[in-house]
């Protein structure tokens, strides 16, 4: 079940220690959980990882939680926070590309890309960004939100975040995971560095 469906009688009772409350309420968000973590940072292993501290969490200070109808975004942000402070603990390891304090290239998109130069090029381009656009439809959302806000919308790092009510570091890495899972969608469209690919006839 995906946090949002969550019913709030489910989290009252287990804020009020029903018997067996919370076991109901991890088999219904478990899979979601570590949905989320794992669209957070690409990997199995840590993914679980992840999402095993995010429900133990969710046991530990569930009872602070104020208002129940809010569960599903209160659930989400201790997921990303979660993910975030992995991120920060293994960055090496894990973001590899992206180093430390460094600006997220503007060009590293289709949508940013520079034009081409004939009508037969452009009308390749339009097609392009035709499956850019729905290939941005199949990213999880928080990485959509970002990616869409910030290559699309032109905001900055600092609105993305205080709009989703994170850290700059998550919408960066939020911004990283989307951009790689847009390159492995259309990997047949983009060259290495992320430009759009046309015929030599063009």
């Amino acid at each position: 079940m995906a946090l949002a469906d969550v019913p709030a009688e489910l989290i009252v009772r287990c804020q009020q220690d029903a018997p067996g409350a919370f076991d109901d309420l991890f088999v219904l968000i478990h899979e979601d959980v570590y949905r989320w973590a794992f669209s957070l940072v690409r990997d199995d292993d840590n993914a679980q990882e992840i999402a095993q501290e995010c429900l133990l969490r969710i046991y530990r200070h569930l009872p602070r939680l104020k208002d129940p109808e809010r569960f599903a975004s209160w659930a989400s942000r201790l997921i990303v926070n979660q993910a975030n402070t992995w991120r920060a603990r293994d960055r090496r390891r894990r973001l590899e590309s992206l180093e430390e304090g460094r600006e997220i290239d503007n060009d590293s998109l289709p949508l940013q890309g520079h034009g081409p130069a004939s009508p037969r090029a452009a009308a390749a381009r339009k097609e392009i960004l035709q499956h850019v656009n729905d290939a941005i439809g199949q990213l999880p959302p928080r990485q959509r939100t970002a990616v869409l806000l910030f290559d699309v919308k032109g905001w900055t790092i600092r609105q993305i975040a205080e709009d989703l009510e994170c850290s700059e570091g998550a919408v960066k890495f939020n911004i990283f995971q989307g951009r790689r899972k847009l390159r492995e969608i259309l990997s047949q469209y983009i060259d290495d560095d992320g430009n759009a690919m046309y015929s030599a006839a063009d």
